[in-house]
């Protein structure tokens, strides 16, 4: 078995990483139908944004610190937010009878934001529509896909063909996200393997998550990554070894039972809201800056990656409670994480980071304070990874402080900085594996 001290992220899973903040953006006919689940019969004349503007999502987004965004370009109810040439589902045949994924794409390359796509596995509208693919038992043959060939079913045909679309006339996609979620009630095959080459060949540097090989799920839609979340997970027969829900994904006992380890980081997605797409009656329920800063802590200050959700409401606009809440949070992170203070100050929360080109190696660490002419013990943990945030139980007054590493799979580079976050209120969460979450798989 390959030494875990050895595995190395490959450049795009570097570069994914380093951007710690992603936006998600569901929107689509259930925005108009105030519906969670479209049912894929969905009439698509309900699609009517009255005043759509990508570039106020970018501007809002980029004034809030994000690095890149994913558009839901297809949901489960299989409405494509862009003219797609292979079924009549599509804006095409809404009032608005422009390209949703264009514009963004688009307002994104002119403002330096990443892009990524949402393109749904699950499809109830090719599983309820006359003459649908989904499910419908067709055997595999020879398919052209652009300049490809791959011998697939019908279903697996048609989600090639869209995948070729949107990564040929809408780049440079930084990222695409495969949702594990399932509302069919249709035995549907993915043919990942098939997928997977088009993405790389097509978009070699865009990160395939969730259902892919670069990004794993967190295995939870509240905020929260593991307070252990190790990068080097072990696999078995090419699966996981524990579930991704599971409340340890890479300990020991799992470690012994792999075949195979790999590069594989967590990605945390929540939503400002509490749905996924907008609704009126939740616009008193808008996360708040100290609710997003304690899910900020507990995401990227955990190794991962958060993808937090704003659905732009029926005038396709990024409605202003969310504006509010996102550019506040913005100043605060930038204000209280990305700031180093100069000791000696008052503290009460540490940054520390491993340098993953080299590695995710420290398994225990402890961090000390020296006050009052004496050093003692202010934290201890676990993993690093890519970076560790802590919050003090209280802040303390610091001549200078020191970081311990305590055990590591191989030697390692840690730094440490301090902050002071005047708002630092640690909120209650679910943690994963304390209870399945609905949606990914």
């Amino acid at each position: 078995m390959i030494d875990p001290s050895d595995v190395r992220p490959s450049p795009r899973q570097i570069a994914w990483q380093r951007q710690e903040l992603t936006a998600f953006v569901h929107f689509g006919p259930n925005t108009f139908t105030d519906l969670e689940w479209g049912t894929g019969l969905d009439d698509p004349t309900v699609f009517d944004p009255s005043e759509l503007d990508c570039g106020q999502w970018v501007r809002t987004l980029v004034a809030a610190g994000f690095k890149s965004v994913i558009l839901t370009a297809k949901h489960h109810d299989g409405f494509c937010l862009w003219p797609s040439k292979y079924l009549p589902h599509t804006v095409a045949a809404s009032p608005y009878s422009g390209d949703v994924v264009a514009e963004l794409s688009s307002a994104c390359q002119s403002a330096g934001l990443g892009f990524g796509i949402y393109l749904s596995p699950a499809d109830l509208y090719q599983e309820k529509a006359p003459g649908g693919y989904y499910g419908n038992g067709s055997p595999a043959v020879e398919a052209p896909i652009g300049e490809f060939t791959y011998t697939v079913d019908d279903y697996n045909r048609f989600y090639l063909l869209q995948l070729y679309e949107l990564l040929t006339s809408y780049g440079p996609i930084a990222e695409v996200w495969l949702d594990g979620a399932n509302p069919t009630s249709s035995a549907q095959t993915y043919d990942y393997e098939a997928w997977f080459d088009l993405i790389r060949r097509l978009a070699p540097d865009a990160t395939i998550a969730i259902g892919g090989p670069d990004v794993r799920w967190v295995g939870n839609e509240d905020g929260f990554a593991r307070e252990t979340e190790w990068s080097v997970v072990p696999f078995a027969r090419g699966q996981m070894v524990a579930a991704q829900n599971a409340p340890d994904v890479a300990g020991p006992e799992l470690m012994a039972r792999a075949d195979e380890l790999r590069w594989y980081p967590a990605e945390v997605d929540v939503s400002i809201r509490p749905g996924w797409f907008y609704h009126a009656s939740e616009d008193a329920a808008v996360k708040s800056v100290r609710e997003l800063l304690d899910i900020y802590r507990k995401s990227v200050g955990r190794n991962a990656v958060l993808l937090l959700n704003i659905p732009p409401d029926r005038r396709g606009l990024f409605a202003s409670p969310d504006v509010a809440a996102l550019l506040e949070f913005g100043t605060a992170v930038r204000e209280y994480y990305g700031t180093d203070l100069v000791l000696p100050a008052t503290i009460n929360l540490l940054d520390l980071r491993e340098d993953i080109e080299s590695g995710q190696q420290v398994s225990a660490f402890a961090v000390d304070a020296l006050a009052d002419g004496s050093w003692t013990e202010i934290a201890h943990g676990t993993t690093i990874g890519h970076r560790r945030l802590i919050a003090l139980p209280a802040p303390i007054e610091a001549a200078d402080v020191r970081v311990r590493v305590l055990s590591a799979r191989a030697e390692a580079t840690v730094s440490l900085t301090v902050h002071f976050d005047p708002l630092l209120v640690p909120l209650p969460g679910v943690e994963p594996g304390s209870e399945p979450s609905e949606g990914r798989v």
